[in-house]
């Protein structure tokens, strides 16, 4: 056999480790056929493992992970770019010359064709990622420009003059831009065109971008990056003095409002300026600082980053990457703080980028700051990223400004999702709560899940024994820390083992009498993903548990709703045409992609897409999480109904779990908090990601207006794929049954 190590572009890298998918492949070549083996989760037992999957599925998952839905939907981006290129061959050709066009990372081929519609004399458009430029190639052969544009399949670096140009270009137009703005090398790609590629006297398509920053006070970014010291536990030293992740938390600020998840403690202000059309203009690294007087007095717990794009010289084209609360408010509802109330998008101007969000930079240490005083921002770019601090002394504390590294290991387990959820006090309450009423000096508890302080507040009751399994090493070390800094690791006992590895030595002899999770996983990604992995360990340990083991929690619901989004369908849903330009091919391409490697029940952190709730909350399936799967998957079937009028175009999943507690049933949700309300947004929790089916054409309903539903739950995958339709409206959208 022959093992080749897959390639990936790095954007179809960024978005593959983003959802957790594929982590390494390799080719199997036979004589029969070719496979890949390919790392996936395994459900049933817990585990990431391999398997052998077709030949082409890297092909089709690659197309499929780089769908660009929502930047072709992106009209605003669209027509700007159009009209900056229209600007700038109109100059070229004002000047006497012809208009020589360069386009970097053509994607689609879309930018080289609007340059050959305003009139451009030759087109040259790169793009390095195969699978796409195939794609590009059919798009422009069926927009009947094959003939007037030329496709190198290289990387821009790569191109020469004259192997693949015939002379240096007088425009480039290019869309190699991030969260970060340069964090996919930007400054690498426009200096190297400037001296290899490009004339003197180039006008570039963005001509320039501007960096925006604002200092805030945030508790629900701060616990994003640092474990709460108000959930009544002791945080470890080193925890608490750890700088966190060295990732950028990218986040649609527009889904966090002023006065309630964060104060504004500066103005928006301009940091950096980047001159795309001038070599002189660009350098891959700068540092500064810069004074801020302060609005009001508080605590400097991150920054917010975003930017905008000057799409000709003189600055009247301008795509702006800003959060709603902070461009024009005209057609916004207001707050006090002028910024947006609850209420979503609907009926507003603004433009929805998904590929172009707004960055989070957590500070630390944290500044306190009071009126009338200046503090001072530290910051500094590299090539590919920015970073910042904050302090009372003009000084700059070079030491801080170093990019940050987790030198506590947590940040490392624990993604800022999970350091949030665990760092939310109304939880820690829930469980103390719920473990102090279940303990006995006369029961064993075992905890199974991911490090939590579950443990902890099992220690802190009168149980017979605490028993943790964790079978990663780093992560038990992570557990035995804060063991330590609560005092705790004497009464509780931590399993380096996989649970099917477990014996009865681990356990001193002794049976389990309760088992407790949250659930939460690692490596699971949709909601029921955890409660499957749960399942698959309590049947790994049943011989260890007593007959009549209490679970907790001790029921699971997958619940469901109808759902208009006002944005987040876009990223599923067909585009067909662009500025002139059809992209039907592209659509087909994708399609065909996504139904071959991916499911269409896709895990997404809903509470950042705002959505309109059109029916009641159905019930997909109850598991009693005592009880064993008795078969390899779940088929169930049933109808919901839209209880108001709307544009549905999508379904919302979660779980739902149940504590017996006082003689109630207390319940928690990964979906949607509070009371659901048709017709209102949802309120989806931020320490969850939900399931979410998005249909690929949404259509007008009405109330009354039944779905039917056909769902199917492979318990070795965890993953749910289903047929959707509206009853008489003759518009069944099959998913696939391929797995993600």
């Amino acid at each position: 056999m022959l093992f080749r190590a897959c390639k990936s572009a790095g954007n179809v890298l960024k978005s593959s480790l983003k959802k957790s998918q594929i982590l390494v492949s390799f080719r199997v070549i036979s004589q029969r056929k070719m496979s890949r083996f390919v790392t996936r989760l395994n459900v049933s037992s817990g585990k990431m493992e391999w398997g052998l999957l077709d030949e082409d599925y890297d092909y089709w998952q690659e197309i499929a992970r780089s769908r660009y839905g929502d930047m072709l939907h992106d009209t605003d981006r669209n027509i700007k770019y159009s009209q900056g290129l229209k600007k700038a061959i109109d100059a070229v050709h004002a000047r006497g010359q012809k208009a020589r066009v360069l386009d970097i990372g053509t994607g689609t081929g879309l930018l080289a064709m609007l340059a050959v519609q305003h009139g451009a004399d030759t087109v040259t458009a790169c793009e390095a990622f195969e699978p796409v430029a195939q794609a590009a190639k059919l798009i422009i052969a069926d927009n009947g420009m094959e003939d007037k544009i030329k496709l190198v399949m290289k990387r821009s670096t790569a191109l020469q003059v004259p192997e693949d140009l015939e002379e240096r270009c007088n425009i480039l137009v290019s869309e190699v831009f991030d969260t970060e703005l340069i964090g996919e090398g930007a400054l690498g790609v426009f200096i190297h065109a400037h001296e290899n590629l490009l004339t003197h006297d180039v006008i570039t398509v963005p001509y320039a971008a501007t960096v925006y920053i604002q200092v805030v006070e945030s508790h629900f970014l701060l616990q994003h990056n640092h474990l709460g010291d108000n959930i009544g536990l002791n945080v470890p030293t080193e925890w608490r003095d750890c700088p966190g992740s060295s990732s950028v938390h990218d986040l649609q600020l527009s889904q966090l409002y002023p006065r309630q998840d964060f104060r504004r403690l500066s103005e928006v202000q301009p940091l950096y300026d980047f001159c795309f059309s001038k070599r002189e203009g660009l350098t891959f690294q700068e540092e500064k600082t810069t004074a801020i007087m302060p609005r009001k007095a508080g605590r400097c717990d991150a920054v917010f980053m975003w930017w905008d794009l000057k799409m000709d010289p003189e600055g009247e084209i301008i795509l702006t990457c800003a959060p709603t609360w902070a461009q024009e408010p005209s057609t916004q509802p207001k707050s006090e703080d002028n910024g947006i109330v609850h209420n979503g998008r609907s009926g507003t101007n603004f433009p929805w980028r998904d590929h172009w969000m707004q960055a989070v930079y957590h500070l630390t240490p944290q500044l306190k700051i009071h009126p009338g005083n200046p503090f001072y921002l530290h910051s500094v770019h590299d090539e590919y990223s920015f970073n910042f601090c904050v302090s009372h002394d003009q000084n700059t504390p070079k030491n801080h400004l170093k990019h940050l590294v987790c030198t506590c290991y947590a940040h490392i387990v624990m993604n800022r999702t999970r350091t949030a959820m665990l760092s939310n006090v109304a939880r820690v309450k829930f469980w103390a709560r719920t473990l102090q009423k279940m303990s006995s000096p006369n029961l064993n508890v075992l905890y199974i899940g991911a490090p939590s302080y579950l443990p902890i507040l099992a220690a802190k009751q009168p149980w017979k024994n605490v028993f943790v399994i964790e079978s990663d090493h780093l992560a038990a070390q992570i557990l035995k820390t804060w063991l330590k800094a609560n005092e705790a690791e004497s009464r509780v006992t931590v399993i380096e083992k996989l649970t099917d590895l477990v014996s009865e030595v681990d356990f001193d002899s002794q049976k389990i009498d309760v088992v407790v999770s949250e659930p939460y996983f690692t490596h699971g990604l949709l909601p029921w993903q955890h409660m499957l992995i749960l399942l698959s360990y309590v049947e790994h340990l049943r011989p260890h548990l007593t007959p009549n083991f209490k679970m907790i929690p001790w029921e699971a619901r997958i619940r469901g709703c109808l759902m208009e989004f006002d944005d987040l369908w876009k990223i599923r849903s067909p585009i067909n045409s662009v500025e002139g330009i059809r992209v039907g091919k592209f659509d087909e391409l994708v399609e065909s992609a996504m139904e071959k490697a991916d499911s269409s029940i896709e895990p997404q952190p809903l509470w950042e897409y705002p959505g309109r709730i059109l029916s009641e909350v159905f019930t997909v399936h109850i598991f009693d999480l005592d009880r064993p799967l008795v078969k390899d998957f779940l088929s169930v079937s049933g109808t919901t109904e839209a209880v108001i009028d709307g544009k549905y175009n999508g379904i919302a999943f979660w779980v739902e779990y149940s504590v017996p507690l006082d003689g109630t049933e207390m319940m928690w949700t990964t979906g949607i908090d509070g009371v659901p309300v048709p017709g209102e947004y949802a309120r989806f929790n931020p320490y969850h990601r939900q399931g979410v089916y998005l249909a690929r054409h949404g259509h007008p309903i009405r109330k009354g207006d039944k779905l039917s539903y056909e769902c199917l739950i492979d318990y070795e995958s965890g993953e749910m794929s289903g047929k959707f339709g509206f009853v008489g409206l003759d518009l069944l959208n099959k998913s696939s049954n391929k797995a993600v």
